[in-house]
């Protein structure tokens, strides 16, 4: 099956444990041409309970990277649970400052 950005955006994710936790909204392409990960907007009551940032008039996101895809088909099915969400999925400024901590001069950016 051949598959673009397209018809992917806005397909429902379903978490191992039976939840439909959001849709996808953005995949991550490595400069290899591969999927890295996918950005899914979060249902409400799952942006809550895994302590997604949201507000008012934004939907909680997260990134999550494609090793936890399980499956791509009228939906997207996830190899982890709800529970599992909130360790899993990337944090940008998390990613960044690990990167910056590995330089000589990255330490006290980090810090800054």
């Amino acid at each position: 099956m051949r598959l673009s950005d397209r018809t992917l955006e806005g397909r429902a994710v379903i978490s191992a444990d039976g939840n439909v936790i959001g849709s996808v909204t953005e995949l991550f392409i490595s400069a290899a041409w591969h999927v890295e990960a996918i950005r899914i907007d979060l249902r409400k009551e799952i942006a809550d309970r895994i302590g997604a940032d949201r507000t008012l008039f934004h939907r909680g996101t997260i990134e999550l990277p494609i090793k936890f895809v399980q499956s791509v088909g009228d939906a997207v099915v996830l190899v982890i649970d709800v529970e599992q969400l909130h360790e899993a999925h990337r944090s940008p400024s998390t990613e960044v400052d690990a990167t910056l901590e590995g330089t000589p001069t990255g330490s006290a950016r980090a810090r800054e």
